[in-house]
């Protein structure tokens, strides 16, 4: 019985080494000189009936963090700040109210609801709500409840917002206080916190941007948090963000006119399907976040084809190029994605 297991394990280690030489093969030839990054997650179904996970790396960088994650990190701020408010007894609708303190005195910021905040990141990708998003939960606890090898993130940091100036700012320094209110203002909660100065980019080995305060995360970490939320039924139990029912359907689909991970509008920047995967499968349904600067382009998205017999696939393309060219390598390293997907 062993030496038919390790049999069966050395096979498949050559399977998926050959379809990683396939994949790095299929993205060689795309924008040959620049870095480029990729992790590839191929869901199948499991002798057991439940979906098996397969991961393929391109050339060694799934758990690299030497690029700027930017907009795709968007999604970490909203699954922990959904976490905090379920652990609370807080549902979607609830209005969150932001202060922050200053010269001994409170001050009033803004107030939004989580749906609302949750749809102008997916929509928009608003770097007004994200940096709402972050100071919910704050700094340290991000990092320290989220952003943990246990929960699936080895290498990932949050540090900074992405916005400046009032009301949204979150001036790391300063105490905050959010208070959570009930659509009928029957229950209220009050969250306050203020950053312990550490800095958790530094520990995590942070190199863009500023070494500090930076933002990091891999190709292989942004893919599994997507996989966690698209097949949270199907893992076990530890392997599950701490969302109820209600918030998990709503970060997938939107709704109410309202904007989730799945693409329903193209003005969420979907580079990854448009030229790309809808060249290969374009009856498939698309969820995904992307994100870019001036030195970068990427995107975590998931595919599903099964309804017309195709594959199920999590992929994030990362590209050393921004703005609108580097929008254009993604889409042409999706292309090529699918094209190596294709049965």
């Amino acid at each position: 019985m062993r030496k038919a297991l390790h049999l069966v394990c050395l096979l498949l280690t050559v399977i998926t080494a050959r379809a990683d030489d396939a994949l790095a093969a299929a993205l060689n030839t795309i924008a040959p000189g620049k870095t480029k990054w990729a992790s590839v997650c191929v869901i199948t179904n499991g002798s057991d009936g439940k979906p098996a996970f397969t991961w393929h790396d391109y050339r060694g960088t799934a758990t690299r963090t030497d690029f700027w994650p930017a907009s795709t990190i968007k999604l970490y701020a909203v699954i922990a700040a959904l976490e905090l408010l379920h652990e609370r007894g807080h549902k979607l609708d609830t209005t969150l109210t932001f202060e922050h303190r200053e010269k001994d005195a409170w001050h009033l910021d803004c107030a939004r609801t989580m749906r609302e905040m949750i749809s102008a990141i997916f929509q928009r990708s608003s770097n007004e709500d994200y940096t709402l998003m972050l100071r919910v939960t704050g700094i340290d606890r991000i990092n320290t409840h989220f952003l943990t090898p246990g929960r699936g993130f080895p290498r990932s940091a949050l540090m900074r917002g992405y916005v400046k100036g009032r009301p949204w700012e979150y001036v790391r320094e300063e105490p905050q206080r959010i208070t959570l209110i009930s659509t009928d203002g029957a229950k209220r909660d009050i969250i306050e916190h203020t950053w312990s100065r550490r800095s958790y980019s530094a520990e995590r080995g942070c190199t863009v941007i500023d070494a500090q305060t930076g933002n990091l995360t891999s190709p292989r970490e942004l893919a599994d948090c997507m996989r966690r939320l698209m097949f949270h039924e199907h893992i076990p139990a530890p392997e599950r963000h701490r969302i109820s029912n209600d918030m998990l359907h709503f970060l997938r689909h939107g709704g109410a006119g309202l904007t989730g991970l799945e693409t329903k509008h193209l003005d969420s920047g979907p580079a990854a399907w448009l030229g790309g995967a809808d060249t290969i499968f374009p009856k498939a349904r698309f969820y995904h976040k992307c994100g870019v600067i001036s030195t970068h382009a990427l995107e975590v998205a998931f595919i599903d084809d099964t309804a017309n017999v195709g594959p199920q696939y999590i992929l994030v393309p990362v590209i050393n190029v921004g703005g609108k060219e580097g929008e254009k390598i993604v889409s042409e390293m999706s292309r090529a994605i699918a094209q190596w997907m294709r049965p």
